[in-house]
């Protein structure tokens, strides 16, 4: 696959601002010559933005050694050329550099043009200084040149795939894939900044193939996440591929195709625990860890909490990766070069005005070093609709900053009722509407309601693309996303304050994104702001009553509705609606994903659920101990619902009817075994039952006999099964080298000095 399909491609340099460009020359100096710079040096100082010591050989076969200095000219002008007048302070400074003999060869680079003729006047000038034998001067067109050419520069310097035409750097394929990525973080990804959680998640996705992102709300996840696929599809040539829920890796997944890259956002839920899908990546685990094995990359993003919650319910042995390749995204650990620049960025490359942008700047130095900065903060403060009601001043911006939530409020708060009514109808489809926008029966309700109509609703869409909005192109579907999911839970916040809202977002819902929305009483849940009132609960309930859960797919919703947001009584309520509700439950193997499990404990524990329906339960669980085998009944939560004979009586069937019938279990589970599985895994549910018995039996010698000879078994049998069917995958190459360190602090000169230039 060639990587570039045109030479005349250019990028916006001019846009970078100082700092950046520093940083790029330094790493084209490191990665295109393999040169170790030996630091950066303050832009008032001394006169060498960088320095390196040693042997070059150059482009030309030409060898130098000696002292080399770097600098650095930039311009905020595009299109600017580079003249002598313009190095007038520089020529005094390489002058006392090369008495001292510390610029025996001098670089310069510059994001102007470099014609031939100011070139030839300029290296005149500096070879004519005593002792300084090399000049050699690179303009925009070099630096160009040297980022079309190298894909990993443009790894470590991501920003450039939002200043180039990624067209002239991938072939069609990845380049409609990229757009695709891209069109999820609209511009984000060209004020990218290199941070330290951004080369762990490069190193782990290389070693181990898998990476998970963790940490608080904007705190840069997906932007980090992007810019990882991006380089994927770039310096990779993989098949990179935006899936939302465990279904689409499976269907996705190629096992011929070993380059393919899986980019999971919000995989465990966007504001809260999306138990669904939590339940539904147990049973993908061993599918993906069989992908990662033959060589796919994956990538999850997670809000921390979120995370926290459902490990609960992961089965974490089936990928355990998910627990070694952890990057937790920190704030507070951003350094304070890093925060500048995140907020340089934001600000150069939003849509403020120069007066804003002027009016700003000596308050930018605290916004960075502010303990509630983020990244989300940065682009806020780049966009005018999140300002057009901020008088600048210390104290403002500083609220600003340390109270983002409140200032979103009220910012929907004042929007007309028309844009209201625009993000109230995402809200209702669970933040992601197809566009063409067509609009319910229900919603057309909901948004008169409102005061609005579908025709003003439908125009409102576009004044708020790129600031509350994204237009996303999502499997070749155009759709309707918050630009951030802090949006989302700002005007849930809005929808559990105001009860005329409340019966909207009732009305209008779908009955699946209720459920994955809301809690009926204050339980504590974190992410759910949503919180249904007693008075509610009779409406929701006739809501239900029509619901068709005839399909398994809803009542499994409904159910873990039930089991995790749902207050006593309101399963008080709902079960005097629904008497044989607890008849239809089934309990089935594995009881640690069992839903319906999990809801009989939760009556049980509001003494909602009748002594017969209890013991019905544990017959099932103790069947299940023995045929599956099944070992979940040894768990905390299904212990709550079994008494301790019980739970004896359980143990010595498993002792009696399994354990000593081991060698026959095994033979059938490696008589079960399909050549396209991974051995490992296919016995990876016996495994782990037999060691949850093995505890359980800790003083029983024969009992402990029988389950080590079945493990022996089962290891031997894997040996074989591997040898026979299954061959370990080349591992595929990923990122060569972590990304460039992170340069020096510079003193002296602010980096946000030419931020309103």
């Amino acid at each position: 696959m060639s990587s570039v399909q045109a030479n005349d491609v250019n990028y916006e340099l001019h846009s970078l601002g100082w700092k950046a460009f520093q940083n790029l020359c330094v790493t084209v100096v490191s990665e295109i010559w393999g040169q170790t710079v030996q630091s950066f040096f303050d832009s008032h100082d001394g006169g060498r933005d960088g320095a390196f010591q040693g042997i070059w050989n150059s482009e030309n076969d030409e060898t130098f050694s000696g002292n080399f200095t770097v600098q650095c000219k930039f311009t905020s002008k595009p299109s600017e050329q580079i003249k002598l007048a313009d190095l007038k302070d520089e020529i005094v400074k390489a002058r006392r550099l090369a008495s001292q003999g510390l610029a025996d060869n001098y670089f310069l680079f510059s994001n102007a043009r470099l014609t031939g003729t100011n070139e030839e006047n300029i290296r005149h000038s500096f070879e004519s200084i005593p002792g300084l034998k090399k000049f050699q001067a690179y303009g925009v067109d070099w630096m160009s040149q040297r980022i079309r050419e190298s894909s990993r520069l443009r790894m470590l310097v991501p920003r450039v795939y939002g200043l180039g035409d990624l067209s002239q750097i991938m072939d069609e394929r990845a380049y409609s894939q990229a757009v695709e990525i891209l069109g999820a973080l609209g511009d984000d990804l060209s004020k990218f900044v290199i941070t330290n959680a951004f080369q762990s998640s490069a190193k782990a996705l290389k070693e181990h193939g898998f990476v998970l992102l963790l940490g608080e709300p904007a705190c840069g996840k997906s932007t980090i996440a992007a810019s990882l696929a991006v380089g994927a599809l770039d310096i990779w040539g993989s098949s990179t591929i935006k899936i939302c829920s465990p279904e689409d890796f499976t269907k996705h997944w190629n096992p011929k195709e070993p380059k393919q890259l899986f980019w999971v956002d919000d995989a465990f839920g966007a504001t809260q625990v999306d138990w669904a899908k939590t339940f539904a990546w147990n049973s993908a685990f061993p599918h993906i860890q069989a992908a990662i094995k033959k060589g796919a990359k994956v990538i999850f993003t997670s809000r921390d909490y979120i995370y926290k919650k459902s490990r609960e319910s992961l089965k974490e042995t089936a990928l355990p990766l998910i627990r070694e390749s952890q990057v937790v995204i920190n704030v507070q650990d951003i350094t304070i070069n890093e925060r500048q620049q995140i907020l340089y960025n934001h600000i150069k490359l939003g849509d403020q005005s120069p007066k804003f942008k002027t009016k700003i700047k000596p308050f930018l130095a605290s916004v960075a070093e502010h303990t509630k900065f983020s990244p989300e903060t940065a682009r806020r403060l780049g966009s005018p609709l999140f300002t057009k009601s901020l008088l600048i001043s210390k104290l403002t911006v500083d609220d600003f900053v340390a109270y983002p939530m409140d200032f979103l409020i009220e910012i929907i708060r004042t929007l007309d009722i028309h844009s209201r009514a625009a993000l109230a109808l995402i809200f209702m489809r669970g933040g992601a509407l197809p566009s063409p926008v067509e609009i319910s029966p229900n919603e057309e309700k909901a948004i008169t309601l409102m005061m609005s109509s579908s025709g003003h609703v439908r125009s409102a869409f576009s004044p708020l693309d790129g600031s509350l909005l994204l237009k996303t192109v999502e499997n070749g579907v155009y759709m309707w996303r918050y630009k951030h999911p802090t949006i989302r839970d700002a005007f849930a916040s809005l929808v559990a304050e105001d009860s005329e809202l409340m019966d909207i977002y009732l009305v209008g819902s779908p009955m699946d994104k209720i459920f994955s929305e809301i809690a009926c009483g204050d339980l504590g849940i974190e992410g759910v702001k949503v919180v249904i009132p007693s008075s509610k609960y009779g409406f929701l309930i006739n809501r239900i009553k029509k619901y068709d859960t005839s399909q398994w797919y809803n009542k499994l919703a409904l159910i873990r509705f039930l089991t995790y947001k749902c207050d006593k009584n309101f399963l008080e309520k709902f079960l005097n609606e629904f008497p044989q509700f607890v008849n239809g439950l089934h309990i089935q193997s594995y009881l640690y994903v069992s839903s319906d499990i999990d809801l009989l404990v939760k009556l049980y524990q509001y003494k909602l659920l009748s002594e017969d329906d209890r013991k019905s339960a544990v017959l099932s669980i103790k069947k299940l101990a023995v045929e599956t085998p099944d070992s979940g009944f040894t768990s905390k939560s299904v212990r709550k619902l079994i008494t301790n004979e019980e739970f004896d009586d359980i143990l010595e069937c498993v002792r009696i009817e399994l354990l000593e019938n081991l060698e026959n279990v095994v033979e059938e589970w490696k008589e079960s075994f399909e050549p396209d599985n991974d051995p490992e895994e296919h016995f990876d549910e016996l495994k782990s039952s037999l060691s949850t018995f093995r505890t359980e039996f800790e003083n029983d010698v024969d009992a402990l006999g029988n389950i080590d000879l079945a493990l022996e078994d089962i290891n031997l049998s894997i040996e074989n099964l591997r040898s026979e069917y299954w061959q370990e995958p080349d591992s595929g190459d990923f990122f060569k080298q972590e990304a460039a360190a992170d340069k020096a602090e510079t003193f002296g000169r602010s980096i946000f000095d030419d931020v309103d230039a």
